[in-house]
């Protein structure tokens, strides 16, 4: 039996996503949570064979964490999953009006400004998961609340008030990726997707024009691209893109063939492109 090494504490999204693996995948795993990012990525190849994290949020955008530790793994990510996130107020008092802390996930507040803004007067203490943030409000303190992921409400019935839905967006959604030391299979009947590393090697005018431009006259979608800095010197980054295509497809080929004539071109993996799903979880 392999090991997936994800986000805890239990009934977490990364969780829920590393389980939505192994149904897809029809896998023999077992889920071992881990309580930050650079952990599960340490895990790998360290007990687990498999990683599972977020990594783009349709609200709050990319996960930078999740960029920087996979640029510099080794790892290849081989599968992609998307999973609808919805989240709910809870708190220990009979009324809203009576809560003076809030408990939120820094993430999450991003995806619960509006229900945030609203409040007056609360103290909003910014917790590392919303795991974390469940466990302070089960403390049973009467003044407390917390936002929480909204399928813990079930789980959890013990709480005095409760607002099912505190989300901005109501077909929020979160990207996650799975990664491992050995890419897939290629097979000519998927859809897939690839995400690739561009350092600029040279400091010139119109890089990033040469760049878009390789990808456009091979007829090649882009779906995504952002930067990062290089950590190395200011006003250095790297490009961070997604594509559709595998990068053995022959005009992707030719398109980074192209592109790596003035830069360091690094694929991050290929991998089956996922289905949107709007139902809650």
């Amino acid at each position: 039996m392999s090991c997936i090494a994800t986000l805890g504490p239990a009934s977490t999204f990364s969780e829920i996503a590393a389980k939505k693996f192994i149904k897809e995948t029809n896998s023999n795993s077992s889920v071992s949570l881990y309580p930050t990012i650079k952990k599960v990525f340490d895990a790998v190849n360290e007990g687990c064979e498999i990683g599972v994290v977020p990594m783009e949020n349709m609200a709050e955008g990319y996960v930078q964490q999740t960029l920087d530790f996979l640029l510099h793994s080794g790892f290849v990510v081989i599968h992609e999953l998307l999973l609808p996130i919805q989240f709910s107020f809870a708190t220990n008092c009979s009324r809203i009006e009576q809560v003076d802390k809030i408990y939120a996930q820094f993430v999450t507040q991003g995806q619960c400004c509006e229900f945030l803004d609203n409040l007056q007067g609360i103290e909003i203490i910014t917790t590392q998961s919303n795991g974390t943030s469940l466990e302070q409000l089960m403390k049973g303190i009467e003044n407390e609340g917390a936002i929480i992921p909204k399928h813990t409400i079930s789980l959890n019935n013990s709480f005095s008030f409760v607002i099912d839905d505190v989300t901005d967006y109501k077909n929020n959604q979160t990207r996650f990726i799975v990664f491992s030391s050995d890419e897939l299979v290629y097979s000519e009947e998927k859809e897939y997707k690839t995400s690739i590393v561009i350092v600029n090697s040279a400091d010139r005018p119109g890089v990033l024009s040469e760049i878009l431009n390789a990808f456009a006259e091979k007829g090649i979608n882009l779906v995504s691209i952002i930067s990062r800095p290089t950590k190395t010197v200011i006003g250095k980054y790297h490009f961070f893109v997604d594509i559709e295509g595998h990068y053995q497809d022959p005009c992707v080929k030719d398109a980074l063939d192209e592109i790596r004539e003035h830069n360091e071109v690094n694929i991050l993996g290929s991998f089956p492109r996922a289905e949107q799903c709007f139902t809650g979880v």
